[in-house]
């Protein structure tokens, strides 16, 4: 690529990008060539590359890669900042980083720094170059396993979470308290910690006495430990509205996750149902609010904003 950037709209490059976990994984050090959707790319044992551009116009390639960003960050949400000088193979390193080789491939392409999102097990790595003032801007996008973007001891560090603390306590009380907490969070921080040390949760929770009445607290852990199962695929979590009946869509609204975009009358109930659009994704759900024993909703999707 000389010159160019790539003939795509946003759309098109994450739908490539979506395909691109799914592409064998050479044998050695060989470089497979493959193409998606009229893109070619490259895998080496680390990584498969998608190249967006070699241009001398680094606005027209800075214009090109921000929508490539925002519609990212609408589908995998959180976007973190990677620092490509901190991780170097130097002779002096006392200890090999694993995120020393991403980095490599990040300099290698005029950039310091690359945003990158998770999307399940996979990390999806945007590189630009536009904002260093060579003679020559580059861009791609690169899919790896997510643990080369984590450093080591991740797992450690996930088990020193207040949270996974409270799941692997066995008290009953803190055990709840955490179910509770992930009920209420979107925020990946709080999430991927409980992601990476799930097996230790499931194992540590697996006999513990919950109680519950009417509704057996048993059913909420086992949605939480679903929600969280969620976030580590990168599937937005209102999809969990779909399968608990306790997500009040006013608590929701105050917790900033969807916003209320109209009511609908409902002859079945006293109240009328609420149609809740997710802030995340513009997934719209309409809620029907009823009562028994206690309140419930009941989230049903209906479609898009804009659909």
């Amino acid at each position: 690529m000389s010159d160019e950037i790539v003939d795509a709209t946003p759309e098109q490059v994450l739908a490539v990008v979506e395909q691109m976990a799914g592409l064998p994984w050479p044998d050695g050090d060989e470089w497979l060539e493959w193409e998606i959707d009229g893109l070619e790319g490259q895998t080496s044992f680390l990584m498969h590359v998608l190249p967006l551009a070699a241009t001398s116009d680094a606005a027209a390639l800075a214009a090109f890669t921000a929508p490539v960003a925002a519609l990212a960050d609408q589908r995998w949400g959180v976007r973190h900042r990677f620092d490509a000088t901190r991780f170097t193979d130097g002779a002096d390193t006392a200890s090999y980083d694993r995120r020393s080789a991403p980095a490599g491939l990040v300099r290698s392409l005029g950039a310091e720094t690359a945003v990158w999102w998770r999307s399940g097990s996979d990390a999806v790595v945007l590189i630009d170059s536009s904002a260093a003032a060579l003679r020559t801007s580059k861009a791609a996008v690169l899919v790896l396993p997510v643990q080369w973007m984590a450093g080591p001891g991740a797992e450690e560090d996930a088990l020193r979470s207040p949270l996974v603390a409270d799941f692997l306590s066995g008290d009953e009380n803190r055990v709840l308290s955490a179910v509770w907490a992930v009920f209420e969070t979107r925020d990946p921080e709080v999430l991927a910690p409980l992601a990476r040390a799930l097996p230790a949760v499931e194992k540590a929770t697996a006999d513990v006495e919950l109680g519950g009445a009417l509704v057996p607290n048993r059913s909420n852990l086992d949605h939480a430990l679903a929600r969280i199962r969620l976030h580590d695929r990168g599937v937005c979590l209102c999809a969990a509205y779909l399968s608990h009946q306790f997500y009040d869509p006013a608590k929701e609204e105050h917790r900033r996750h969807v916003r209320v975009v109209a009511t609908v009358a409902n002859d079945r109930q006293w109240v009328p149902d609420r149609v809740c659009e997710c802030r995340d994704c513009g997934k719209r759900f309409q809620v029907e609010q009823g009562e028994y024993h206690y309140t419930w909703w009941k989230w049903t999707e209906i479609s898009a904003a804009g659909a």
